[in-house]
């Protein structure tokens, strides 16, 4: 059955498009952005039950003849980017992210990228090629939403003959709303889960369901309907504007501009005069383009971002270029691949569907192979294979990681006490604690204290402040893992302890995924971290524990070793990707100032060791970067640092030999402050 169009829904689309744009392209007034994909839901949810409705009711519905137009609709335009998205990746992705590259786009022709990047989500996380087809996420939740809800529909057509009755309507909304408390719980305790999980995300497309079996009740008067379309334009947009990634989302949040858009369609439903809509033609347009819009806008800006120079990709200049590609890529998708695909089901005598089966069997098979062949690293001369030869996945027995060093998602029970905290009766017993930039040093650690009569206990858990007292609820174990630092401090069984985190990160606000609440903020101030700082170091000097405070790691504003193998492939002179962030520096100063307060504290500046005059290293050895991302080390990398602060390092465990209780606020002389 034909459906009227609907100008309303193309109009609602543009903005959807441009509100996830404008967050992505990092556009002033777009923080709140990424609300289009939930707008998106809202508009599928209607859409899909105005066309599975309008079949049942003549008595006309297919589920054949429903995926049929489901897979001509979205399915070749996604083969014909995720296509061109991998030639241009062989030439910019290092192997790792190559690998990646395949993995996501295999999910994703198997509608499950959602589950994928779920899965994938973790601390070493950076936007680059291997996300390139992050977007794709909420591709997937609708596939999977269409492959539940018509049989629901249906099901729900032999229990109710009017599906606009009260009754029915009364148990959508309930069902709607029931899902929409239960991804709000989530939120808190799997936040990752509740944004990308399609069961979490349902509610939203009920919203949708809603808004077309309300028809009835729709306004006809042409005043209450602009009112309705205005409110509903205001709930849409005020969140682009005011929401940021700090916002607790979806959840609650995700109402208002879900509601939005149930309001804006609910105010064309019916007969009569519908509300005007500013800047009409332009609207309809992209509205029309949406889809190949969204597809092409987020691979144009990860490759495009790639391609360039740092200080060429990062101005509205080079925004305003990636949006006019990814304009120009969206109209010629649109008009020879997708509008064909959707008018036609047959070509040559072969069914469209038929040929959609085979391309996505091809594509399968290609991501396979190079899933198999790791990336192609042989893509490369060996020495830049080498420089790349670092991931999260390279460092995971460097960095003790699931062992001693816990991933968010870890619970503590993955801890293995035995191994991390197996204390030497005779030798002193030296802890080191805090997140990922404590346990890049391991490495080196474990060789310096080789030589010593010390015992190297470790303590880590990713993301984790080692804060006393400090509620942190980004991670399944960090409570847990501060609650047992606190102890071993208490325990007066330790000699020393070592004290590492990303102190610019947690000093400069930036938040755990789910800090979100005004109480939350507050605790990731600069004087709150100070306060709970000062706390365990008080709590240290308590029990007359010696404490060596690490300060800020190097970091840079990209992954170093793809910049540096960009840098020789393109020859582009050195940017601002290769200086370390001020900010860093700026820690390092702020941290030294208030370490000052305790005599047991021995405050060690890895940036005044590691880079003379502010100027850090980019590599260990003439093909290992000294940070295999933008901030943890590498093997190489580590021991290079730890050489380095040597002689600090010399004089702290020196003095406390001489003075095992205590550390004077002289007593490891030599020791900068």
């Amino acid at each position: 059955m034909r459906l009227s169009f609907r100008p309303d829904v193309d109009y609602l689309r543009a903005i959807a498009v441009f509100s996830v744009i404008g967050f992505h392209y990092d556009v002033p007034g777009f923080g709140g952005g990424f609300v289009g994909v939930d707008i998106f839901f809202v508009i599928s949810g209607f859409l899909i039950s105005r066309l599975i409705w309008a079949d049942i009711r003549i008595d006309s519905f297919s589920f054949v003849n429903f995926y049929e137009r489901r897979a001509r609709r979205l399915l070749p335009a996604l083969y014909v980017v995720l296509l061109a998205t991998g030639i241009c990746a062989w030439h910019l992705a290092p192997p790792h992210d190559y690998r990646a590259f395949f993995e996501s786009a295999v999910a994703t022709l198997l509608f499950g990228s959602n589950i994928y990047f779920w899965s994938q989500a973790g601390y070493f996380d950076l936007p680059g090629i291997s996300k390139v087809l992050l977007h794709t996420w909420s591709l997937s939740v609708e596939e999977q939403f269409y492959f539940v809800f018509p049989l629901a529909t249906w099901l729900w057509s032999k229990c109710f003959r009017d599906p606009s009755s009260r009754w029915s309507l009364l148990l959508v909304v309930g069902g709607a709303v029931g899902l929409c408390v239960l991804d709000e719980l989530m939120i808190k305790q799997q936040a990752q889960a509740a944004f990308y999980l399609s069961p979490l995300r349902a509610w939203e497309f009920l919203i949708g369901g809603v808004v077309y079996l309300a028809e009835r009740w729709s306004p006809s008067d042409f005043r209450i309907r602009c009112a309705f379309a205005l409110a509903g334009l205001a709930a849409m947009l005020l969140p682009v504007a005011l929401f940021s990634p700090e916002t607790r989302f979806p959840g609650v949040h995700a109402l208002v501009p879900c509601l939005g858009a149930a309001l804006f369609i609910f105010a064309f439903n019916g007969e009569g005069s519908r509300p005007p809509l500013p800047a009409e033609a332009a609207g309809l347009f992209f509205g029309k383009i949406s889809y190949s819009l969204y597809l092409w806008h987020w691979p144009v800006f990860v490759l495009g971002t790639a391609a360039l120079p740092r200080d060429w990709a990062t101005g509205p200049a080079a925004s305003g270029l990636f949006l006019l590609c990814s304009i120009v890529l969206a109209c010629v998708t649109y008009r020879l691949v997708e509008a064909p695909a959707r008018a036609t089901v047959m070509w040559r005598e072969l069914r469209i569907t038929s040929l959609i089966a085979v391309a996505s069997s091809l594509l399968i098979a290609i991501a396979s192979v190079g899933i198999i062949g790791n990336g192609y690293p042989n893509r490369y001369p060996q020495a830049q294979q080498r420089m790349l030869r670092y991931d999260s996945a390279a460092l995971v027995p460097y960095y003790r990681q699931h062992v001693c060093f816990l991933d968010r998602q870890e619970p503590i029970s993955v801890y293995r006490s035995s191994e991390c905290l197996a204390f030497a009766a005779d030798r002193k017993n030296v802890l080191i604690v805090g997140d990922s930039t404590a346990a890049h040093y391991i490495p080196a650690l474990q060789d310096y204290f080789a030589a010593t009569h010390y015992e190297l206990l470790q303590l880590n858990s990713a993301g984790c402040a080692p804060l006393l007292g400090l509620h942190q609820d980004g991670s399944s174990n960090c409570n847990e893992v501060t609650a047992r630092i606190g102890e071993l401090i208490r325990s007066r069984r330790l000699s020393a302890i070592i004290i590492s985190a990303h102190w610019r990160a947690y000093l400069h606000g930036q938040l755990p995924p789910s800090a979100a609440t005004a109480s939350e903020r507050a605790d990731y101030t600069t004087p709150a971290l100070d306060a709970y700082l000062s706390a365990t170091l008080a709590t240290a000097n308590d029990a007359d524990l010696p404490v060596l405070l690490f300060g800020p790691s190097i970091e840079f504003p990209v992954p170093l070793a793809s910049s540096l193998v960009s840098r020789d492939l393109t020859h582009f002179p050195p940017d601002k990707s290769f200086v370390a962030l001020d900010a860093s520096f700026a820690a390092d100063d702020h941290l030294r100032q208030l370490s000052r307060r305790y005599e047991n504290v021995r405050f060690i500046s890895v940036l005044r060791a590691a880079c003379p005059n502010r100027i850090c290293p980019l590599t260990a050895n003439t093909d290992t970067p000294i940070v295999w991302d933008t901030l943890h080390l590498t093997p190489e990398g580590s021991h290079y640092v730890i050489e380095r602060l040597k002689p600090q390092l010399d004089g702290f465990f020196r003095s406390d030999e001489e003075a095992p209780s205590s550390l004077g606020p002289r007593a490891a002389a030599g020791v900068p402050q």
